[in-house]
């Protein structure tokens, strides 16, 4: 590895000498960063956060816009540098990922799609990705699954005390307020440009098959993350507390008629098809809670996760400190 004094040297060199040519008349990508002894150049940072800056100019006012965009590409350039010390990091532990891995997960993914290489590529080919650029990106994404395993995911332990504390707190709402706890998995069948839910029939089967996994003992917010289309994924599904009158008349008629812990029929509404789990309800000063065992892998899961993403960002936060970082945007 280079010296710092060595790296700082080189950064500006590359920046000076991007810049000279670029006056020249001939076009050379820029670099807006360097992390130890790599760097990232304007390209990327305009590839990887090309349609959030699509989605800036198309709805910030006009005179905010380039501000907006300012900021936004310090918020993806953030991303990068730390998705780049992560895989520098799995270089320094000697973490690789073969081609026939991607291979695997490739055939996997076709395969849970009930789809064929063809179909696969038409689809990325509607995005405008390139097969080449998928295979990257999902090798970065194997690569730091990986090193966070290694680093941060093996390190957390979640007790059943802890469990148990959550299920008393946060099953149960502040005193007084009525509402219902949800959780919520759906699936689109209209005008997508993926290959999950292409058809209506291929959407109802999905939620079908979900449905049943959640009913066999899977984690609701684990299989939400993974397979459901709503932005409630995100969450694990969860919707929070919501007050009888701020439901939709068909979600409405579906939690009214469960008890905490139940999971609700697939329901269709539009173009999609959805089903629920209740977790909690009140009304007034009773409170209706699911039973423990009911709950138990969901609050797991929602621990698990808290403390995920506070130990993530303090092991980031570390490698970042430790590196050689120079923002040239």
């Amino acid at each position: 590895m280079l010296n710092r004094l060595a790296i700082i040297f080189f950064s500006f060199l590359l920046f000076f000498l991007c810049a000279a040519l670029s006056y020249g008349g001939d076009y050379v990508d820029r670099v807006v960063a360097v992390v130890n002894d790599d760097v990232i150049l304007q390209t990327e940072l305009e590839k990887a956060g090309g349609e959030y800056f699509e989605r800036i100019r198309m709805k910030a006012p006009a005179g905010e816009v380039e501000s907006a965009i300012e900021k936004a590409r310090g918020e993806v350039l953030s991303s990068l540098i730390d998705n780049m010390i992560v895989k520098q990091k799995a270089a320094e532990l000697g973490i690789t990922v073969e081609e026939a891995e991607i291979d695997n997960a490739i055939a996997q993914i076709l395969s849970d799609n009930n789809a064929t290489l063809e179909e696969f590529r038409k689809e990325l080919d509607k995005v405008n990705v390139s097969m080449q650029d998928y295979r990257d990106n999902l090798r970065n994404q194997i690569l730091q699954s990986r090193v966070v395993g290694q680093q941060v995911r093996s390190r957390i332990v979640i007790v059943e005390e802890d469990i148990r504390e959550y299920y008393e707190k946060e099953y149960t709402q502040e005193k007084g307020e009525s509402g219902y706890y949800i959780l919520q998995i759906g699936f689109n069948w209209k005008n997508l440009v993926t290959l999950d839910g292409v058809s209506q029939e291929e959407a109802r089967e999905k939620a079908e098959a979900i449905r049943a996994r959640v009913l066999a003992g899977e984690s609701f917010g684990e299989l939400a993350r993974s397979y459901s289309d709503f932005p409630s994924a995100t969450d694990g599904g969860n919707l929070g507390l919501i007050k009888k009158d701020e439901m939709a008349a068909y979600m409405r008629d579906a939690i009214l008629s469960m008890h905490p812990g139940d999971i609700s029929p697939i329901i269709e509404t539009g173009s999609t098809f959805q089903f629920f789990k209740l977790l909690s309800s009140r009304e007034g000063d009773l409170v209706v809670k699911a039973p423990y065992e009911s709950v138990k892998v969901e609050i797991r899961d929602i621990l698990y996760r808290q403390e995920m993403e506070e130990k993530y960002k303090a092991w980031v936060e570390n490698l970042r400190e430790q590196a050689y970082i120079k923002i040239l945007l």
